[in-house]
């Protein structure tokens, strides 16, 4: 396989010839236009999450060689920063409605970023060698894993979908993943997301118990996502002891070479196969007259009529399927938090908030079934399209699987747990852990029996009221997520039928546009068709030859 520096540059030289084609062809550039700035600029986001004071910070710092990251962040400060190589030092604060302010290296550094919270991230290019070496890749430190839903939305929901793998640091010191972590995994794993392990801190604990450590959080994770980590690095930033988590992106940015290969490459090379069917058409490599032309453009319109009714009864049979998978969802709901039931009432005893708990816990039901029940049965939409399509398209509706990819990032959890406040609110007043396990002892104190039962007795209608609120929090959390999921899926449809429709009507004019340029030469003349005819067949050996310089995909 071509390294991905030289299939880059490969594809970059061959653009300005391929626009020119399409341009003298009036073919739509649309798709080439969309993979430009992927060919031109090919990053993939490697995103560090871990709890805080894990030392990720640190641990970057020490691997570029320099201090660019504040070390001594609160939870309530902390935001993103991508790290990315580039020729100048650059820094760029961004907000989520595409706005972009210039920041100071300092700002950075000492965390002066008020102005980013609560969405906000920071983006920064450094001439870096570290960086240079792997230029595809965009380092991530994210904010420690604290809370639920709010780390969930940014991390999961904002990096999945354009994140090659993700570094888990977890500090020797820790020892062990924390539960907000193994949520966290449990979804990556869902979603078929790599991770390498980093053992963070190595220095602080002999090498006999780091090693012991790092066995246990490979093989808990190997268990927790069904996969081995793509690598186990062990860490010391005091002591720049980076080998090997270089050796790990190392890897990594092989695998954004070979990412690259298969679905840059194999997308672009899709395009210009297009286009060489349509200059074929030009050509007229068939030797067609203006009357079979014409009936292919009048076969070509009712074959799209027909069409039209398929797409719309397949979509229709497809909405019909979002109740039966939402009471799927729903079921499996309800029995995963009735198995945390007591757990949930033991916790809000004990004055805590369960918001997140009780949300992360529906967020990854909702995301595997998701993925076990919407996605295949999207899929088998476009597959049941893709078998009814005129035989004269040449369309690729694969493009509009990625659609149902966004459906449970689509729903803002953080906005739920807004929504349930007023139902926590009404959660009694705990006793408290501690004192609820006091009372026997305390009960011993006193004589009467009378008064020990009585205590016993309250304690038990306190935690009975908590569980019925607790009870309650959960249906009406389950309410919440049916109304907003099933708008969601109805979305996620619709937009694919939207999706479905566009691409066909870009497929259609093009087509269509193709033949009535033939049929005119045709109808003006031998002169005409032979002019039509040689212009096509140029363009179509000079994109035969671009086709044939391609690296090779596997």
């Amino acid at each position: 396989m071509e390294s991905l520096a030289r299939s880059q540059e490969i594809l970059q030289r061959q653009l300005p010839q391929v626009r020119a084609i399409y341009e003298r062809h009036g073919l739509d550039r649309e798709r080439i236009d969309q993979l430009t700035p992927l060919i031109e600029r090919f990053e993939i986001r490697i995103p560090l999450i871990g709890a805080f004071s894990s030392g990720k910070s640190s641990l970057l710092n020490a691997l570029l060689g320099e201090k660019i990251l504040a070390t001594d962040v609160t939870p309530e400060t902390a935001v993103p920063a991508e790290l990315r190589f580039g020729p100048e030092r650059h820094f760029l604060g961004c907000f989520p409605d595409g706005r972009r302010i210039p920041l100071d290296e300092t700002d950075l550094r000492e965390n002066r970023l008020a102005e980013l919270l609560p969405q906000g991230w920071v983006e920064a290019q450094l001439p870096n060698p570290t960086l240079a070496k792997r230029p595809q890749l965009v380092l991530v430190d994210l904010p420690g894993w604290d809370s639920g839903i709010t780390a969930h939305e940014r991390v999961i929901d904002d990096y999945v979908g354009r994140s090659l793998a993700y570094g888990v640091v977890v500090s020797v010191e820790d020892g062990a993943l924390r539960d907000t972590l193994r949520r966290a995994l449990r979804e990556l794993a869902i979603a078929q997301m790599p991770v390498i392990v980093i053992v963070a801190k190595a220095d602080k604990r002999p090498p006999e118990d780091v090693q012991t450590v790092a066995k246990q959080l490979h093989d808990q994770i190997a268990a927790l996502m069904d996969r081995e980590p793509l690598a186990l690095a062990v860490t010391s930033a005091r002591k720049k002891t980076l080998d090997t988590l270089e050796a790990a992106l190392d890897l990594l940015q092989s695998k954004a070479a070979e990412i690259f290969a298969t679905q840059i490459v194999a997308s672009y090379r899709t395009e210009l196969n297009h286009a060489a069917q349509l200059l074929e058409t030009l050509a007229n490599q068939k030797n067609q007259d203006a009357e079979k032309i014409q009936a292919e453009i009048d076969k070509l319109k009712q074959d799209l009529q027909t069409f039209d009714a398929r797409l719309q009864h397949e979509t229709e049979a497809l909405e019909a399927q979002i109740e039966p998978i939402l009471a799927t969802i729903r079921r499996r709901a309800e029995r995963a938090l009735a198995d945390r039931l007591e757990t949930f009432t033991e916790r809000a005893l004990d004055g805590r908030d369960i918001s997140d708990e009780i949300l992360t816990t529906i967020r990854l039901v909702v995301a595997e079934a998701v993925r076990q029940e919407f996605q295949p049965a999207l899929q088998r939409y476009l597959e049941r399209l893709t078998d009814s399509l005129p035989s004269s398209l040449d369309i690729h509706l694969h493009r509009v699987t990625s659609a149902s990819d966004n459906a449970t990032s689509t729903f803002r959890w953080n906005n739920l747990a807004v929504v349930l406040g007023p139902w926590l609110a009404r959660i009694p007043h705990p006793i408290g852990k501690a004192v609820s396990l006091l009372l026997p002892l305390l009960a011993s104190l006193f004589t009467n029996l009378a008064e020990q039962k009585r205590q016993e007795i309250e304690a038990a209608r306190q935690r009975e009221r908590t569980r019925s609120q607790v009870r309650q929090v959960i249906d009406d959390a389950l309410r919440q997520v049916d109304a907003h999921l099933r708008t969601v899926l109805t979305e996620q449809v619709r937009a694919a039928q939207a999706e479905v429709a566009r691409t066909i009507a870009s497929e259609r004019d093009e087509l269509q546009k193709t033949l009535a340029t033939l049929l005119a030469a045709l109808q003006q003349g031998e002169a005409e068709t032979a002019a039509l005819r040689e212009r096509a067949q140029a363009d179509l050996d000079r994109l035969n030859a671009l086709l044939a310089e391609l690296p090779a995909t596997h």
